[in-house]
């Protein structure tokens, strides 16, 4: 039975760091690289430690799950508060849903950052990763 090389074994975070580096868009392995260079441009690899940020075509549809869930519970919630208060903005019933929808649309794309970065972070606390191997020459 041969024993495996410690450097070999994937680091795993604790539950709570692992969450905390995803909501502060570091990486989820070091905690130091940034994720994203620009508001929507996420970076391909950690500066810091070469975890990659893409593991495969698709990756981030769990991303954009949550961030549905998110953003129609907070729509909801809102919309149903709202029907509790008198009412304040006499519109017409077309220019209250299409306000609704823009404001859903703009909830959505203030989360894509937060998710993504909760998703790699969930995700690698599950199943650690490591950064490739740069090869030697």
């Amino acid at each position: 039975m041969s024993l495996m090389d410690e450097s070999a074994i994937p680091y795993r975070p604790e539950f709570k760091a692992a969450i905390g580096r995803g909501l502060r868009l570091r990486c989820p392995r070091c905690g130091d690289g940034r994720l994203y260079t620009t508001f929507f441009r996420m970076n391909r690899t950690c500066s810091v430690c070469g975890l990659g940020f893409y593991r495969e075509s698709g990756y981030y549809v769990g991303a954009m799950m949550i961030n549905y869930g998110i953003t129609a519970f907070l729509v909801l919630v809102v919309y149903l508060l709202s029907r509790l208060a008198p009412e304040m903005w006499h519109a017409s019933p077309e220019l209250k849903i299409a306000t609704w929808m823009f404001a859903a649309i703009i909830v959505s794309l203030l989360l894509v950052r937060t998710t993504r970065g909760l998703w790699l972070a969930i995700d690698y606390w599950v199943e650690p990763w490591m950064p490739p191997i740069p090869p030697q020459s």
